[in-house]
């Protein structure tokens, strides 16, 4: 379970799990006695239930059962005979991969993703809730199943009406896929005490073939697998003459974009962002970043085409919209936009050191091989160049780099 902490990206404390209104609830509800239900007591209730919802058939309600009774929790009766009950699932590490990359099964769980009695448990799902217009004896349920199981694991929920999503919320779940991306979009999560850490996301350019592959790959699963175009229009022959730009989050490929340079302008295009990563915002540092790097090189223009929808989050990042009349390509409306640049008192510019304008692109403030060699490097080559190129000491500086 800890692997799966670190891979999330969060650290937990055995404090409070929930928000304010759990406790609060909690708190206010008849303070009755809860303790393992009977299997005719579940009958009675799971009968009521399946009136409203689907459940588990009653031989995998048995299975699950015969595995750890303790896992099915029952308030004493109310004055007016009103009972409530809480079904919980204790998941090993496969039963936790299981729930996170979507294979789990409410209907049909695997009884091998069970944790057994005396098994610690890596994670906890809360199968069934029974406390109709009862949030109070609901919230007790959950965290009597908190003592029963165990502290400091995630507490998986499904909310299956809009009314348990609306309280579920409230009280401290979250969409599972915000800290697992692969998770389905119906789960839901609470964690304890959990403080998040940023996503890292970091740009750079793409300098090696394999960055270029990382980049026909983002653009591939973005515009070829969403808007549909041709490759000739979406591989139009001007790749290799541009810059890109790759993001990353949390160090896998999330996405790109493109430069392309002009006379007094730069042009921003194909600019592309996995679906699984666009929640964390990645337009924002790529578009950051292309700016960034257009202004040490001296442009005060930039242009662009936008898809006609997504003017205005162009707008929030400073660019505004030509006014010209909109045109499509690849059957989709687009805009053109432009953003004047302010000139950066570092800008690259005619004249400048020729060690810098050496260096990889991006990396003007790092030694770059050039740089090294004047520091110190084998001058062993120096009587090769003599011998093979022909070269006399006094023509080397006619070579032009």
């Amino acid at each position: 379970m800890g692997n799966m902490r670190r891979a999330a990206g969060f650290e937990m404390a055995r404090e409070r799990r929930f928000e304010p209104a759990f406790y609060r609830w909690a708190d206010h509800a008849e303070n009755r006695p809860i303790r393992p239900a009977e299997r005719q007591e579940i009958a009675e209730i799971l009968a009521v239930a399946r009136q409203g919802m689907t459940l588990a058939e009653d031989a995998v309600i048995d299975a699950v059962r015969a595995i750890d009774p303790a896992q099915f929790q029952i308030t004493e009766a109310s004055a007016a005979g009103a009972r409530q009950l809480i079904a919980f699932l204790r998941l090993n590490e496969a039963g936790t991969a299981a729930m996170l990359d979507g294979r789990f099964s409410g209907a049909q769980p695997d009884l091998a993703w069970l944790a057994r009695p005396g098994e610690i448990a890596a994670s906890i799902y809360i199968w069934l809730v029974w406390a109709p217009q009862q949030i109070g004896q609901c919230m007790r349920l959950v965290a009597h199943m908190e003592e029963q199981a165990a502290d400091g694991l995630p507490v998986f929920s499904r909310a299956v009406t809009a009314v348990s999503a609306r309280m579920q919320n409230a009280v401290g779940f979250q969409p599972a896929s915000d800290l697992y991306p692969s998770a389905p979009p119906w789960l839901l999560v609470a964690l304890p005490m959990v403080k998040l850490r940023r996503p890292s996301i970091k740009v750079q350019v793409a300098r090696t073939m394999e960055d270029i592959a990382r980049v026909f790959a983002v653009r591939s699963a973005v515009y070829m697998a969403e808007q549909f175009p041709l490759y000739e229009e979406e591989f139009d022959g001007n790749d290799f003459c541009a810059t890109h730009l790759l993001a990353t989050v949390n160090g896998d490929v999330a996405g790109c974009l493109r430069i392309r340079w002009f006379g007094d302008f730069a042009k921003v295009e194909r600019m592309a962002v996995r679906k699984e990563y666009r929640r964390y915002h990645v337009t924002r540092p790529l578009a950051a970043a292309a700016i960034a790097h257009c202004r040490r090189k001296g442009y005060r223009k930039l242009y662009a085409h936008s898809r006609a929808d997504l003017v205005p989050l162009w707008a929030s990042l400073g660019w505004r919209d030509m006014g010209r009349k909109d045109f499509s390509f690849a059957d989709i409306p687009y805009r053109e936009i432009m953003l004047e640049l302010e000139p950066l008192d570092n800008a690259i510019c005619f004249g400048a050191d020729p060690m810098l304008l050496l260096r990889p692109e991006g990396g003007w403030d790092e030694l770059g091989p050039f740089d090294r060699t004047q520091l110190g490097g084998d001058r062993g080559r120096l009587g090769m160049i003599h011998e093979f190129a022909g070269l006399k000491t006094s023509e080397r500086t006619r070579c032009a780099r």
